[in-house]
């Protein structure tokens, strides 16, 4: 299933012939992940997500903001600070989102970016300051038919959650780089806790391997500096919510980095 193909789940959302979903009742739960290069903590994230109650979540809105933060002596070598936020409505039990805001600080150098999503797929893409990349993207259109990230993860949760199986493709635009996402299923494997692990046990693993489209830096990219590959395990972690993923492992020139849930509350 091509999630990417917006017009065939916006066309299975949106058609007329199927009566729209009243609100759900919503859920909001709080996530805090530490990533680990090389065994030492590098990064903080901090997500929190509102979405329709339920381990098969119904139609409704969904809101997420998510706090990343470089950290320790990583931060002395990349000092990064990213705000991100998004919201949307699950249709037929796939994301329509609605905007995505991201406010980041590398160094001393502020950015902002903000996508608005219209009904037929097209994206609308405010930069500040802009940049080539943005600049490419509106010429070449191909922001359209997206997911942002957030809405991306909300698209995995919701597939797995009602069938079991994360294959997939999910195109994404981040505000600056397009790309594919091809998820394939694996196994189900153990989680065994880190230093400060909120899950283990048996979880589904969910392989994916990222196709760059655009926006990508060729300098970057010659370097190996963006992620070749990822795997996440997904787990039902918190009880009557969609199962999560408990870890992901990204792989780049840079090695192996790992994010680990170390907590998850529900408010």
């Amino acid at each position: 299933m091509n999630l990417g193909s917006r017009p065939v789940w916006l066309l299975i959302g949106l058609c007329l012939c199927l009566a729209h979903a009243a609100p759900a009742e919503a859920r909001k739960v709080s996530l805090t992940y530490v990533g680990y290069l090389a065994g030492q903590p590098v990064l903080d994230l901090k997500a929190t997500i509102e979405a329709p109650k339920g381990a098969v979540p119904q139609d409704g809105e969904y809101a997420i903001t998510a706090d990343i933060v470089t950290t320790g002596n990583f931060a002395k070598l990349y000092r990064f600070h990213q705000n991100m936020r998004s919201k949307g409505a699950l249709r037929n039990g796939l994301p329509s989102p609605s905007m995505h805001r991201v406010r980041q600080v590398i160094w001393d150098r502020p950015y902002t970016i903000n996508l608005s999503y219209g009904e037929d797929g097209t994206v609308a893409i405010e930069a500040d300051p802009p940049t080539l990349q943005t600049e490419q993207a509106e010429k070449d259109g191909y922001a359209n038919n997206t997911l942002d990230p957030a809405s991306a993860v909300v698209a995995l949760s919701a597939l797995y959650a009602g069938r079991k199986n994360c294959a997939a493709k999910i195109a994404v635009f981040d505000g600056t780089r397009r790309f594919d996402l091809d998820l394939d299923q694996g196994g189900a494997t153990e989680v065994k806790p880190l230093e400060n692990s909120y899950f283990s046990g048996i979880a589904a693993e969910c392989r994916v391997t990222p196709s760059l489209k655009g926006g990508f830096k060729m300098n970057a990219l010659a370097a190996g500096l963006y992620p070749q590959s990822a795997t996440l395990w997904m787990a039902p972690a918190i009880p009557d919510f969609p199962s999560i993923p408990v870890r992901i492992a990204t792989r780049n020139a840079f090695g192996e980095m790992t994010l680990d849930l170390i907590s998850a509350k529900i408010r």
